[in-house]
């Protein structure tokens, strides 16, 4: 189910103080509106009962998706303040693993520091695909694009909308403007073959040296190694 709490909000445009109902957790399954609203930058949308401004409250959000069967920790921690948010992450596997009914497994939790990466997570893990393989793709694109894809300044999305059949779609995002600027294109034979790759053991155990942590990014990898050697891949356009 999903659940609500009240919050006392102050109106960033006004500083009127208000009382306000916002969503903790959204269960889509059961209230497929609430991903909708989500999608449409909706969810936990204030209007300023002094001036009638309307904004966003950026907050923790568990996105809880049973058909699928995952759910997605939004903590919207500045930017610095990775490792805190990943030790938040670990208090609430704690708390939701204790409320799980005796002999029923906690579903996979992902953990995402900002709406963007949460919607592009939502998108990925619809589609099927494993987020720590489409991150390894986006790390080898980084590496073999290093004069157009400086990881400090460029951000790179998947896009389900335009992935097609025969191939996956990733937009490149300037972190700075914030705008869409170009689309690159990877194998999704490549993609799979990779996937089966990392089937292995082995495999997989490097796969998860490269993403250690809970919080799985290609763009963060990088940004704290910059002078990571370059791997020569084909695949992508």
């Amino acid at each position: 189910m999903s659940q609500k709490q009240n919050y006392p909000i102050r109106c960033p445009k006004c500083a009127h103080e208000q009382e306000v109902e916002l969503f903790e957790s959204i269960t889509v399954t059961a209230e497929p509106e609430l991903r909708e609203a989500l999608l449409r930058n909706q969810l936990n949308s204030v209007t300023c009962a002094g001036c009638e401004f309307t904004f966003q409250v950026h907050k923790p959000l568990l996105y809880h998706d049973a058909q699928h069967g995952f759910m997605i920790c939004w903590l919207p921690v500045p930017v610095g303040a990775e490792e805190a948010g990943e030790r938040q992450f670990a208090d609430l596997l704690l708390q939701l693993a204790a409320q799980q009914p005796e002999g029923v497994p906690l579903p996979p939790v992902h953990l995402v520091f900002n709406r963007t990466d949460l919607i592009e997570r939502i998108f990925l893990l619809e589609a099927g695909l494993d987020e720590r393989v489409i991150e390894y793709v986006k790390h080898l694109m980084y590496l073999n694009n290093t004069s157009q894809l400086v990881p400090a300044h460029k951000a790179l999305l998947f896009n389900a909308h335009d992935s097609t059949p025969e191939n996956l779609c990733f937009v490149v995002q300037d972190i700075a403007s914030r705008k869409m600027e170009a689309m690159l294109h990877y194998s999704r034979k490549a993609y799979e073959a990779l996937a089966e790759m990392f089937r292995a053991e082995e495999k997989m155990r490097m796969l998860r040296e490269l993403f250690p942590g809970p919080h799985i990014s290609a763009r963060a990898l990088l940004c704290q190694q910059p002078d990571l050697e370059l791997e020569e891949d084909d695949e992508a356009e």
